[in-house]
């Protein structure tokens, strides 16, 4: 390979990264849809589409903003050491935290609203099924460690 001729990750980034901007720009820019109402105009039902369009492109920046702020902010308290190691472990383990809330009511939808409990349900009973497992296998790893060592 050529120090001229770019690798295939880097070209695989540029077409994602291009691709990315594309569906974007097309879903800010793109027209919305009209709709015909029962009674034959379609402003209102037209209307209500493109702010619930834009509402949702509202939400998906403000969850990617904050997103990539708590992500930032992990990274600098560890590589600046801005705090102990422990103390840094429980900042970053809340920030994280943080991090799944936005995740789900920005990205996911999933809010404590009544048409929304039931995924909500869900999701909270994935994660505890997943923390069963997670714990089990680590309760039997540690046990198996005592009896080694």
């Amino acid at each position: 390979m050529t120090a001229d001729r770019p690798s295939k990750a880097a070209l695989a980034l540029k077409i994602a990264g291009a691709a990315a901007v594309i569906g974007a720009s097309k879903a800010l820019f793109r027209a919305s849809p009209r709709i015909v109402a029962r009674d034959g105009s379609g402003e209102a039902a037209a209307d209500d589409g493109a702010h619930s369009r834009r509402s949702d492109l509202i939400t998906y920046g403000v969850g990617y903003l904050l997103a990539l702020a708590l992500t930032c902010i992990a990274f600098a308290l560890v590589h600046w050491r801005w705090a102990s190691g422990a103390t840094t472990l429980g900042i970053v383990f809340a920030l994280a935290l943080v991090q799944a809330i936005v995740h789900f009511r920005c990205f996911l939808h999933v809010d404590l609203k009544r048409s929304a409990r039931d995924d909500l349900q869900l999701i909270l009973f994935s994660t505890l099924i997943i923390a069963l497992m997670v714990g089990g296998t680590l309760v039997v790893l540690l046990n198996l460690r005592t009896r080694m060592m």
